[in-house]
């Protein structure tokens, strides 16, 4: 038997009604519930919700997941013994609502990089300062991530440790063409010194040309 669809119009008119931070929030917490598999998106295992949170939130979740089940995108479980929220599903047919299809064109790939980028920073994380380097990303793969900036980065969701990440898998490059500033320090001192050696000769080479030139003319 093939799961109801929510309607469109009550999907719709659940996602007008949020603010752009809100509808952000929901589709950060619609895709995390999505399997992306090689036969295509389905829906995955449910979550809990710390799992569904992201940096910038700002207390918003719990309350953008309920409204998202009053939408018909969401299934909430009830609570689990000791009062605990159990974990949030994607609600049945909730694939096939065109707002969740917009959402799977537009920001697919970029949750599949995300969780991605998650394992990673959680495998390098354990190893900082025991040669972490070696578990940095290389060239090559962050040529990929050219479109991650600081606002898409927030806009995805990415945590704190990811983002960390990231930047540590960039520095070395940056490194590569950027003098430090230890390098830089230690160059300016040694002009200095070569100029200050240099002024007596300067002085020395001024004067013994101004003494030609006055013998010359007497």
């Amino acid at each position: 038997m093939t799961a109801p669809v929510p309607s469109p119009e009550r999907a719709d008119a659940c996602l007008a009604a949020l603010d752009d931070a809100g509808r952000a929030i929901a589709r950060r917490v619609v895709l995390r519930l999505i399997r992306f598999g090689n036969d295509g998106p389905e829906a995955g295992r449910p979550q809990p919700m710390p799992a569904l949170a992201a940096p910038g939130d700002a207390g918003r979740l719990a309350d953008t997941v309920r409204h998202l089940a009053d939408g018909g995108l969401v299934d909430l479980g009830g609570e689990l013994a000791g009062g605990e929220p159990a974990p949030v599903a994607l609600a049945d047919g909730a694939l096939a609502a065109p707002a969740v299809q917009r959402w799977i064109a537009s920001h697919g790939r970029t949750e599949q990089l995300r969780r991605q980028l998650e394992a990673d920073a959680a495998a390098w994380h354990p190893r900082a300062g025991q040669g972490a380097d070696a578990a940095l990303l290389d060239p090559g793969q962050l040529a990929e991530l050219g479109w991650l900036t600081a606002d898409t980065a927030r806009d995805i969701g990415l945590s704190d440790l990811a983002a960390s990440f990231v930047a540590a898998s960039r520095a070395p490059r940056r490194r590569g063409w950027w003098p430090s500033r230890t390098t830089m320090g230690g160059a300016l001192a040694v002009l200095m010194i070569l100029m200050i050696l240099a002024t007596p000769i300067t002085l020395a080479s001024l004067i013994a040309l101004t003494a030609a030139m006055i013998h010359k003319f007497l």
